[in-house]
């Protein structure tokens, strides 16, 4: 008898009966019980004890309702998933709603969390300078810090993804190309912003600093930058996120402009709801699953032991009607 023919025989998820056998806190005590003695009747054996703790806290550094953290839930999505498979209760909490004194460390002791998975956190966050200092296994999402033998990392190869971009657009004639920025204190931002410069060093074209727009992940700020873009001589914008990019797009009609006809605009992200749209976005696709599912497999072989790693996933160029060739 499996944890998945159980849940299938009772009707309720396989999330809940993981929780239950693993004794969870946050599932009621009627469910738990009902699991639990159906598991003993079918001869599922339960664990009395278990030798170490298996519960892992997913936190996000804030919550708002835009694009960027549905992406951070499909990846926290693919986390736990992974993580309730291989016997972990996996909590989700928000720094946002912690006090002005919060420790991070102190927290995750208390709390009996053997690990943590932490996502949505840029340099202005006020856990950033406590991560270094944690006593359990973590791993970032899209951050890296260095010197820190207990903290991992996974995040798409931001940079490359951007060299890529550029690339195709050179190839498709453009040599002025404008960039729409994420937010400044943001190590993804960052990253993308060195892609944008080293590109164009190695596809021989000139850096203008009026090229630049700086955004914030929002639809809003891709809006905003199409006054700016349309007051400068580019042809195509590399845009950080695909949200942004669909601002700009709007924000281009809005203008009488016409994407790729009169300026051509790619995204970063490959976001699901484009299925839905009618954007045509040429974009580079991040795997949010796959994300998701090594920064398991990082916390895994801390808790086992080994040393902390930073791991990158290659970008994927998907090719749409949003870009014109000029040659």
């Amino acid at each position: 008898m499996t944890i998945k023919e159980i849940s299938e025989a009772l009707n309720v998820s396989i999330s809940t009966v993981s929780k239950a056998l693993n004794d969870a806190t946050d599932i009621a005590e009627d469910t738990k019980s009902k699991v639990r003695e159906y598991a003993k009747n079918v001869g599922y054996r339960l664990k009395v004890k278990k030798q170490a703790p298996r519960r892992i806290c997913a936190m996000y550094e804030r919550v708002n309702s835009d694009t960027r953290n549905n992406i951070l839930n499909q990846v926290i999505s693919s986390f736990t998933n992974v993580a309730i498979a291989s016997g972990y209760e996996v909590m989700i909490d928000y720094v946002v709603s912690k006090p002005d004194d919060f420790v991070l460390n102190d927290y995750l002791l208390q709390n009996n969390f053997c690990a943590a998975f932490i996502v949505g956190m840029n340099f202005k966050s006020r856990i950033y300078k406590q991560i270094k200092n944690s006593t359990v296994p973590i791993v970032l999402l899209d951050n890296r810090i260095s010197d820190a033998p207990l903290v991992s990392s996974v995040s798409s190869e931001n940079t490359n993804a951007i060299v890529t971009a550029i690339r195709h657009l050179n190839k498709r004639g453009h040599s002025k190309i404008g960039f729409l920025m994420g937010e400044k204190d943001s190590q993804v931002s960052a990253e993308r912003l060195a892609g944008y410069i080293f590109g164009l060093a190695r596809s021989g074209i000139e850096f203008n600093n009026d090229y630049i727009f700086c955004g914030d992940f929002t639809k809003t700020a891709g809006e905003q930058a199409a006054e700016f873009f349309e007051n400068t001589d580019v042809t195509a914008v590399i845009c950080c996120s695909d949200i942004m990019a669909m601002g700009l797009i709007d924000g281009l009609k809005e203008r009488g402009k016409r994407v790729p006809e009169d300026m051509s605009v790619m995204g970063f992200d490959d976001l699901s709801l484009l299925k839905f749209t009618n954007y045509e976005l040429t974009t580079m696709k991040q795997d949010f699953n796959r994300l998701g599912e090594e920064a398991f497999n990082a916390l895994s072989e801390m808790l086992d032991g080994r040393t902390s790693q930073n791991v990158m996933l290659e970008c994927k160029l998907i090719e749409r009607g949003s870009v014109k060739a000029l040659n």
